[in-house]
C-alpha cells in the first residue's frame, strides 16, 4: 500500500520551541497523543489560522490574538506542515510564520481545514450561550436540476401507509396498556416500563426484545395479586432440626452388647426380682440413710432382718453386674427418647410443607415450582428398634455376647441421608422466608415481569403488522436516499445542511432527547424548543460540549462552495471529550468513525484527533478509526504503542531521569509527581480519594516545606509567597524521593526506568 509521509515543523511555537519529525502512513486518520501542557492544543490553534485569512489591513493582530503563540522570551515563530505523496510529490506544503504585533500572512492550502478546539468552542458557542446562530448564508453549487415529482408521490405513499400502520398498532397497544398494566401501582416507576411498554419500542424492536419467560400476562398479573395480598405480619416458617446421634453413644452401646460381663454370686430368683424393682429399691436406700432406723415408707422400727435385707440390697446396687443392668436400661430409655425425637422431627416436617405449600401458593408465586420433601424416618427408626432390641436382650443377660452386625454404620448413613434432606428442605424455608420479608423485591420482579409479558404479548398479536411498519420504513429510508442524492446534485442552501447534520450527530449522543428547530435554530429539548439563553442552564457540561461537536460538523457545510469542496476537508479535532460519561466518549468516537456516513460526499477521510485521553486514544486507534498515532512529547513526534496510554510510566521516566540522569525539571515534572502518588494510591487503596492521597503523603513524604510545595502546590499551579525559589539541586532531591518510594514497593519499575533512560 501507497505511503504517505506527514511531516510537523514548529519553532517557538509555545511549548513546541523546535519540533521537526516527520512519520508514515497509509491514509490521514491520524491520532496525537500528549500529556497536558506539551502543545497539542498549540498545533490545533496553526491549523485554526489555515482555515481563513485575517485582515491585514489595520496591522492589528488583535483578530485572533496570534501573539499568544510565540514561546515567551520571543519574538517569532513558525509552522510547517507538509504532505508527500509514495512519489516524492508535495499534497500540501503550508508554512506560516508569526511576528509579534503583526497580523501573520495565510497561505493558500490545497486542503479545507476545519478545526475544533477550546477557543473555536469559546468564540462560536460559549459566547452564543451554547446556541448557534440562525444567520446561516449561501448555497452549495450542485451539478444539474432533477424532478423530484413522481419520487415524492411515491415517498408520500409509503409515508402515509406506514403513519397509518403505526397508528393501528399503537392504538391496539394503548388500549392493551391501559386494560392490564397501567394500573398496576407503581409499574410506571420501574425501568422496564419505558423499555418494553411502549408501542414506539415495540415498533423499533419488534421480536428482537422479546424476553424468555415461563407465563403470560394474566399469571403474571395473577402473581401480583397475591404478592399484594401478603399479611404484614405473617410468621415465618419454621426451620426443621437435624437429627443427632452422638458417635461416642452409639460406640458405648456396641462395647456393653459385645462384651460379656461376669454374673455375681446372687440367686437367679433374686436377680430377676432386681431387675423389675430396682430403681424402687435405689430410692428406698437413699431414704434409709436419713430414716435414722424406721421404714421410710410404713415408719415402724427395722429389725434384724430387716437390716440384713437392706445389706443385701445395698451389696447389689454397688455389684458391677446391677451397674451394667442400670445403663442398659438407661441407655434404652435413650433409644426410645430417640426414636419419638423422628416422629417430632416428621410431623415438624409435615407442619412445614404445608405451611410451605399455602404460602407459595397463596402469596409467593416465584417459589411455585419448588416443594418440600417428605422425610422418611422409617429406616433410621428400623434401626433403632433393632438396637433397642439387642439391649434388652443384654438386658437379659448381660453375660451374652449381643451382636447388630453393620447396625451402627448403616443407622450414620441413614441419619446422614435424612440430615441431606432437612438441609434441602432448610434451604428452600430460608429463601420462601427471605422473599416473604422482603416482599418488595418479589412484588418488583413481578412487576418487571408483567412489562415483558406485555411485550411478548404484542410479538405474538402484532408481530406481522410490526415486521410491514418496519419494511415501511426501509423502503421510506431508500426512496429518501435517492431523493437526497438528486437533490444533493442540485443548488442546496447550506442552512438547511447545517441543521440536518447537526441534528444527526445530536441523535447520535441523545436518541431524540435533543434536537434541533430547523428554523430558529433553537436547541429542542424532549419535543419543546428552549427559549433565547435557556440552553446553557439546561444542558450539563459534558452535553455542552457534546452540543458543540454537533455544531462543529454542522458548521463544515458552512466551509463549502461547492460539492468538490467535500473532497478537499481535513478536520482537526483537538480534545473534544471534556466533561463527557465514558458512554458519551464511545459515542463520539463513533460519530468521528461515521464521518464518511455523515458527509457521503468526502470520498476520502482526512482527520487528525489530539488528545490527553489514553482511554479515548485507544478506542479510536483499536477501532481502526485512526490508522496512525503518535507521542508528543518534550516537542519531537514518537512512534505510539500501548505504554504510551499508561501515562504512569512515562511520568516515571520523567522524574527518574532528573533525580538519577541530572536531567533539568521540566514545568510538568511537579504534575508527573503527583500522577505518580495518585497512581500508587489508587492500585494500593481502591477506594481512592483526595483523603487517602493527603494520607499516603503524609504517610511517606517527608514534612518539609519544598517536599510539600512541589506536590501540592506546584502541580496544582499554585505558589507559597513565603516558600523560597526552588533549586535544581531541590528539585532533584524531592524526584528522589518519589524514585526511592517506588523502588521501596515495586523495584523493577525504577529497573525499567534505568533500561529505558
Amino acid at each position: 500500500m501507497a505511503k504517505i509521509k506527514v511531516r510537523f515543523k514548529c519553532n517557538n511555537i509555545a511549548p513546541l520551541v523546535n519540533l521537526d519529525s516527520e512519520f508514515e502512513n497509509n491514509s490521514l486518520k491520524i491520532g496525537v497523543f500528549a500529556n497536558n501542557g506539551c502543545g497539542k492544543t498549540f498545533i490545533s490553534r496553526m491549523f485554526r489560522l489555515l482555515e481563513q485569512p485575517l485582515d491585514n489591513s489595520s496591522g492589528d493582530a488583535s483578530v485572533l490574538d496570534t501573539d499568544r503563540l510565540i514561546t515567551m522570551g520571543n519574538n517569532s515563530a513558525s509552522f510547517v506542515f507538509r504532505i508527500t505523496n509514495d512519489a516524492g510529490a508535495a499534497v500540501e506544503d503550508v508554512s506560516i510564520n508569526i511576528a509579534k504585533s503583526i497580523v501573520p500572512t495565510i497561505p493558500t492550502t490545497n486542503y479545507l481545514y476545519h478545526t475544533f478546539n477550546q477557543d473555536y468552542v469559546d468564540e462560536n458557542i460559549r459566547a452564543l450561550g451554547f446556541e448557534h446562530t440562525e444567520d446561516v448564508q449561501g448555497f452549495i453549487l450542485g451539478k444539474t436540476n432533477i424532478d423530484l415529482t413522481e419520487d415524492n408521490k411515491r415517498l408520500k405513499g409509503i409515508t402515509d401507509a406506514r403513519l397509518t400502520l403505526k397508528n393501528e398498532i399503537t392504538a391496539k397497544i394503548d388500549s392493551f396498556i391501559s386494560k392490564y398494566v397501567a394500573g398496576i401501582a407503581n409499574i410506571k416507576r420501574l425501568s422496564e416500563y419505558s423499555q418494553f411498554v411502549s408501542a414506539d419500542v415495540f415498533l423499533t424492536h419488534g421480536d428482537s426484545w422479546k424476553s424468555d419467560l415461563s407465563k403470560g400476562i394474566n399469571d403474571y398479573i395473577a402473581d401480583f395479586d397475591k404478592v399484594k395480598s401478603v399479611p404484614e405480619n405473617l410468621d415465618d416458617i419454621a426451620k426443621l432440626n437435624r437429627y443427632e446421634f452422638p458417635n461416642e453413644l452409639l460406640s458405648e452401646i456396641q462395647s456393653i452388647l459385645e462384651t460379656s460381663y461376669t454374673l455375681s454370686r446372687f440367686g437367679e430368683e433374686f436377680k430377676a426380682e432386681m431387675r423389675i424393682k430396682q430403681e424402687f429399691v435405689e430410692k428406698g436406700l437413699e431414704l434409709v440413710k436419713t430414716s435414722e432406723g424406721r421404714c421410710p415408707f410404713c415408719k415402724q422400727k427395722m429389725d434384724g432382718d430387716a437390716l440384713s435385707l437392706i445389706d443385701l440390697y445395698n451389696e447389689f446396687i454397688t455389684d458391677e453386674e446391677s451397674k451394667i443392668i442400670k445403663r442398659i436400661q438407661v441407655l434404652i430409655l435413650m433409644i426410645e427418647a430417640k426414636r419419638k425425637e423422628l416422629s417430632v422431627i416428621k410431623s415438624g416436617n409435615l407442619v412445614a410443607i404445608n405451611r410451605y405449600n399455602d404460602c407459595k401458593t397463596k402469596y409467593i408465586p416465584s417459589c411455585e415450582k419448588n416443594n418440600l420433601v417428605e422425610l422418611d424416618v422409617a429406616q433410621v427408626d428400623e434401626n433403632l428398634i433393632s438396637i433397642k432390641s439387642a439391649l434388652e436382650r443384654k438386658h437379659k443377660d448381660i453375660s451374652a455376647i449381643v451382636s447388630i452386625g453393620e447396625c451402627m454404620v448403616v443407622l450414620n448413613d441413614r441419619i446422614n441421608v435424612l440430615n441431606d434432606l432437612v438441609e434441602s428442605n432448610n434451604k428452600l424455608i430460608d429463601d420462601i422466608n427471605w422473599k416473604k420479608n422482603s416482599i418488595g423485591e418479589e412484588n418488583k420482579d413481578i412487576r418487571r415481569n408483567i412489562c415483558k409479558a406485555a411485550y411478548n404479548q404484542w410479538v405474538e398479536k402484532y408481530g406481522k403488522e410490526q415486521k410491514q411498519y418496519v419494511e415501511y420504513g426501509k423502503q421510506e429510508e431508500t426512496l429518501q436516499k435517492e431523493i437526497e442524492k438528486k437533490k444533493a446534485s442540485q443548488k442546496i442552501e447550506k442552512k438547511k445542511l447545517v441543521a440536518e447534520t447537526i441534528k444527526k450527530v445530536l441523535d447520535y449522543f441523545f436518541s431524540g432527547k435533543y434536537s434541533l428547530d430547523e428554523n430558529t435554530f433553537r436547541l429542542v429539548f424532549k419535543s419543546q424548543t428552549l427559549e433565547k439563553d435557556q440552553t446553557k442552564n439546561v444542558l450539563s457540561e459534558g452535553e455542552k460540549n457534546i452540543v458543540a461537536f454537533a455544531y462543529y460538523l454542522g458548521d463544515t457545510h458552512t466551509i463549502i462552495e461547492n460539492e468538490d469542496d467535500y473532497k478537499k476537508l481535513f478536520f482537526i479535532i483537538d480534545d473534544p471529550i471534556s466533561s463527557m460519561d465514558f458512554t458519551y466518549v464511545y459515542t463520539l468516537s463513533g460519530v468521528i468513525r461515521d464521518i464518511k456516513f455523515i458527509f457521503p460526499k468526502l470520498e476520502r477521510v482526512r482527520h487528525i484527533v489530539l488528545t490527553h485521553n489514553s482511554d479515548f486514544i485507544r478506542i479510536l486507534y483499536s477501532n481502526n478509526i485512526l490508522d496512525k498515532v503518535v507521542l508528543l512529547k518534550n516537542s519531537a513526534l514518537y512512534e505510539w504503542n500501548d505504554n504510551f496510554t499508561v501515562p504512569y510510566i512515562n511520568h516515571l521516566l520523567d522524574i527518574y531521569r532528573v533525580a538519577r540522569k541530572g536531567e533539568k525539571a521540566a514545568h510538568t515534572t511537579a504534575n508527573s509527581i503527583r500522577h505518580i502518588i495518585e497512581t500508587i494510591d489508587k492500585f494500593e487503596c481502591i477506594n481512592s480519594s483526595e483523603d487517602s492521597v493527603k494520607e499516603f503523603i503524609r504517610n511517606n513524604i517527608p514534612d518539609d516545606k519544598k517536599s510539600y510545595t512541589y506536590i501540592n502546590d506546584l502541580s496544582h499551579g499554585g505558589w507559597r509567597t513565603e516558600q523560597p525559589p526552588m533549586t535544581d539541586d531541590d528539585y532533584k532531591e524531592v524526584c528522589e524521593t518519589i524514585v526511592a518510594l517506588v523502588e521501596r514497593r515495586y523495584p523493577n519499575q525504577v529497573k525499567y526506568c534505568q533500561d529505558n533512560s
